[in-house]
Parts: structure tokens; C-alpha cells; sequence
């Protein structure tokens, strides 16, 4: 009998025991963090402004189309880890787009290449493209292919030109020379090249001063 009653309250004394581990207070252990995509800028160096300075009206033609010189601009895009992205330029005046300019420029260039370059006394200036300068541009320190996505739907080739289209339907990238696919850098730096057309001065208020007011939105898409 004895034993029997030992038993029993040394399981009931054990049974207590685990109640009482049961019932011990806790703290709680959180883990957290973000993953994030890296982070591209796209930035001018020194300046984003292109300064045609100040145009005699006098000096221009009449009859025909005047282009003006073509103007660089040093361009980068700095990514805080190597990231794959492309580039295209918006027109944020493309309602004052001139039409049938851009042959002044190049033969192979269309409307699609233009951008608008403001209105003055009720009349639209001109236009103006915009392209990256083939060979100014390294990727990482290498010197990279830029290549072309011309539908805005994945399919990339390389680019002869480097011509931007005002509407941002194409799209620029970098690749590794050779390759029409594009690579992961981290700095990508260069020269974009633009080029301003000027309507026939018969088209254009020339008894007042007029002001060349261009306007482009460099976008940069993470691939």
C-alpha cells in the first residue's frame, strides 16, 4: 500500500513540474529586413541644360530647314549594387514638334526621332534628336554595345546609331561587346549627342525673340 501511494504522488509531483515549465514566462524572437532592388540614378554631369546661345534670325534660311550643330552632354547612371536597366528619353513638348525635320538631319531619321522644341508667337520652332554617342560611353570601365529594344517589348539588337524616339516606344542598354543581351553594371557613363532643327524662317516669327524651350524626361527601367 505503502508503495502504491509513494507512486502516485511522485507522479502527481512530476506532473506539477511540467504545469510549472509549462506556465514560465516568454519573450518572443523577431527577425526582419527588406529586400529591395538596387537603386539607379540617372544624373548630367555639370549641367542638363543644351545652350544653343543666341541665333542671329538674320543667318537663317529662308526657305529650307536650319540645322544647328550637334551638342553633347555627359551622361550617367549610377546603381548602389550592378543592376541590368535601360534608358529611353521621353518628350515632355511633343505637341510642338515640326514635322519632316529630322531629314535635315539624317536621311535614315523620322518623325518618330523627333522631339519638340516649344512654340513661339503661335508658331512651333522646330525639333530636335537625341542619340547616344556610339564609343563615348564605358560600362563598369569596359567599354560596352549599346543595344536597342525598338518595339519596347524585350527584343534587343545591337545599335548602329543610338537614336532615341521621342514617344520612349525604344529603349537603350548596355551589353558586353558582342552580345545583344543586356548586362548588370553598377556605373554607366557617356555622351548623349542633340541635334536642334529649326523650321524655314518664313515659318517663324522672326520680328520678335525666340525662345528654344526643349524638354526631355531620361528615364531609367530596371530589366
Amino acid at each position: 500500500m505503502n508503495k502504491q501511494i509513494t507512486l502516485f504522488s511522485a507522479l502527481t509531483a512530476s506532473l506539477l513540474v511540467s504545469f510549472a515549465a509549462q506556465a514560465a514566462d516568454t519573450a518572443e524572437l523577431k527577425v526582419k529586413g527588406v529586400i529591395r532592388p538596387s537603386a539607379c540614378t540617372p544624373a548630367f554631369t555639370g549641367t542638363n541644360v543644351v545652350d544653343y546661345g543666341t541665333i542671329s534670325g538674320a543667318g537663317l534660311k529662308k526657305t529650307a530647314a536650319n540645322v544647328l550643330p550637334e551638342k553633347t552632354i555627359a551622361f550617367t547612371v549610377t546603381c548602389d549594387a550592378a543592376t541590368k536597366v535601360a534608358v529611353r528619353a521621353i518628350d515632355n513638348k511633343a505637341s510642338t514638334v515640326v514635322t519632316g525635320l529630322m531629314t535635315a538631319i539624317n536621311s535614315n531619321l523620322s518623325d518618330k526621332n523627333a522631339y519638340g522644341l516649344g512654340a513661339a508667337g503661335g508658331k512651333n520652332i522646330g525639333a530636335y534628336s537625341v542619340r547616344s554617342i556610339i564609343g563615348s560611353f564605358t560600362a563598369d570601365g569596359a567599354t560596352p554595345d549599346i543595344v536597342a529594344d525598338a518595339a519596347n517589348n524585350g527584343t534587343w539588337a545591337k545599335s548602329a546609331f543610338g537614336r532615341f524616339h521621342g514617344d520612349g516606344t525604344n529603349r537603350q542598354a548596355f551589353a558586353t561587346t558582342g552580345s545583344t543581351t543586356p548586362g548588370s553594371y553598377k556605373t554607366m557613363s557617356g555622351n548623349l549627342g542633340v541635334t536642334a532643327v529649326l523650321d524655314k524662317g518664313d515659318n517663324l516669327p522672326l520680328t520678335q525673340n525666340i525662345d528654344l524651350d526643349g524638354s526631355a524626361t531620361i528615364e531609367v527601367q530596371y530589366l
